[in-house]
């Protein structure tokens, strides 16, 4: 038997009662807000003019929930952001103060790009990197003196079950994977070295697990989660559109974590409209030519403003269409931005500020290191992504905050 506690649940009954906390909030297509609570800051960011914040629940509330399920024979934590990690520390200390003999397995984003840190300082008993599946499978069935018998990533993603999302007790949307990893190898992004290698499910398969969200569980909200979505788009999201087309799956898809803009041709963003895209999030980056050709290559101007164009005459209004733009790279100054911004504008799409979070192991990792106010490369917490105007010698306050009120103005 497994049980599984979401501390970012919005529908934990107990928070309405909690005081001092922000409450959660939904918008359209299950997007919104989590509970907030302003908790006191580490020394480390005693000088950083910011409030500090817990997200989720509260850990008397996670207390509650451990002790009403069973005694557990080990426990599985898992972090998304590194420096997330003061929430994976916690969990870990609560998790061994009510049951002190039960091992403890971290794992995810965190584990996998500060591995030293997390070994030095979480407490876990056993920390995993990586794709997960067939170490922890191994690990738990040693552990509970189970068998295991489902198969490993190595033979086919198709192989693995779906993600367990019928343990959540309210399930507002589903993220979907097509792929593991990414053909490219952009010098910000951690993908290749979360994920070895580029792989693929079978569309067909992708599509039926989009069909048993929406018909077991009634899922309407279908949210991308892939590093490389719209590569090959004829292998891949082309068919599985055509299948959610050709089985009448009524729902709504979105890409938060943004797609390649080199792909999108004319009758790809037809067939997005068709399907029911509604959140469309394009990975510029930046307009500065140099900068496109020095952290990955991945598009030029002259695609970008072919995809806006294409999105368009799809039937996509302009200021739905969604552009990422990275602020705060090593080296970045505000004048890249400014034109960056102004440039996203006359296609008519939508300017979205995205700032950069420095990930150990990746390329600009060095130069991000060097550059730095913070020791990033010894406290994970230095990574967090709203100290860009803290972090970069190019970035006051106060050009930061007038750079994100051109964006908000202009969307």
């Amino acid at each position: 038997m497994v049980h599984y506690i979401d501390c970012l649940d919005i529908h934990t009954p107990d928070m309405g009662n909690a005081n001092g906390i922000e409450p959660a909030k939904r918008k359209a297509y299950g997007t919104g807000r989590f509970y907030k609570e302003n908790v006191v800051k580490p020394d480390c960011l005693k000088d950083v003019p910011k409030r500090y914040s817990r997200y989720g629940i509260t850990p008397e509330i996670f207390r509650r929930g451990l002790k009403n399920v069973p005694k557990p024979t080990v426990i599985l934590v898992t972090s998304m952001m590194t420096y997330w990690y003061p929430g994976v520390f916690q969990v870990i200390d609560i998790v061994k103060d009510i049951y002190p003999e039960v091992p403890v397995v971290l794992g995810g984003i965190y584990a996998t790009l500060c591995y030293s840190h997390a070994s030095e300082y979480s407490k876990a008993d056993y920390i995993i990197r990586g794709e997960g599946e067939p170490e922890t499978l191994k690990l738990v069935g040693e552990l509970t003196g189970n068998r295991f018998e489902y198969p490993i990533p190595g033979d086919g993603l198709d192989s693995l079950p779906y993600p367990a999302f019928d343990l959540m007790p309210n399930l507002d949307y589903v993220c979907i994977l097509t792929s593991r990893g990414c053909p490219f190898s952009c010098t910000y992004c951690a993908s290749h070295i979360v994920y070895k290698g580029f792989r693929r499910r079978d569309p067909i398969c992708v599509a039926d697990e989009i069909q048993f969200w929406r018909e077991r569980y009634g899922v309407k909200e279908f949210a991308f989660y892939d590093d490389a979505l719209m590569v090959e788009a004829e292998k891949n999201i082309e068919i599985i559109l055509k299948e959610v087309l050709k089985r009448k799956i009524l729902c709504n898809f979105h890409t938060p974590n943004g797609i390649h803009i080199r792909f999108m041709t004319k009758e790809l963003c037809g067939l997005m409209y068709e399907a029911g895209f509604k959140t469309i999030r394009l990975g510029l980056e930046t307009s500065d030519v140099k900068r496109q050709r020095s952290t990955g290559n991945k598009t030029t101007n002259e695609e970008f403003k072919k995809t806006v164009l294409n999105l368009k005459e799809a039937g996509f209004p302009p200021d739905k269409i969604g552009v990422y733009i990275l602020i705060g790279l090593p080296g970045q100054k505000p004048e890249e931005l400014e034109e960056t911004i102004r440039f996203v504008l006359e296609t008519g799409a939508k300017p979205i500020l995205a700032e950069y979070s420095p990930i150990p192991q990746t390329a600009l990792w060095g130069d991000a290191v060097e550059e730095s106010r913070f020791d990033i490369a010894r406290e994970p917490l230095f990574h967090n992504n709203s100290l860009v105007p803290f972090r970069s010698k190019h970035f006051s306050l106060e050009t930061y905050s007038q750079l994100k009120q051109m964006a908000r103005q202009a969307g």
